[in-house]
């Protein structure tokens, strides 16, 4: 659902607010899908309760580093490249919630984009 109203709010051209607020959707449906590969596509697998449980780091941390170990198994470089792309995403959306930053259209569509472009590349690294 996140994916679908990161689309829609930045494709309208007429409500610039919603642009701002597509960032933060794009995030979130990377972030959200990231959660369900760990539980339902890694081996082995990280339940949603133990993600939930992360002893006191940053949860979206906790679960950017566990995908990141994830794909290391297989490439470092890659693991790397993801890990770095999501945490770039995750920056637009602080600034979009906390730092009060106005997001033109072209960004938004931007952040939209590249949240398409780390799920398919995590539906490669999982095989979904």
């Amino acid at each position: 659902m996140n994916l679908y109203m990161a689309e829609k709010l930045s494709q309208d051209r007429d409500t610039p607010q919603g642009w701002t607020t597509s960032v933060h959707c794009s995030y979130y449906a990377v972030f959200q899908y990231m959660k369900y590969l760990l539980a339902e596509k890694a081996t082995p697998p990280i339940s949603y309760e133990a993600q939930n449980s992360h002893q006191g780091e940053s949860s979206h941390e906790f679960i950017i580093e566990k995908i990141k170990s994830k794909i290391a198994d297989r490439s470092i470089d890659s693991a790397r490249k993801i890990r770095d792309r999501i945490r770039n995403l995750k920056h637009h959306r602080v600034e979009a919630d906390y730092l009060q930053k106005v997001f033109t259209n072209e960004e938004a569509l931007d952040c939209k984009q590249e949240a398409d472009g780390i799920m398919t590349n995590l539906r490669t690294y999982f095989n979904v």
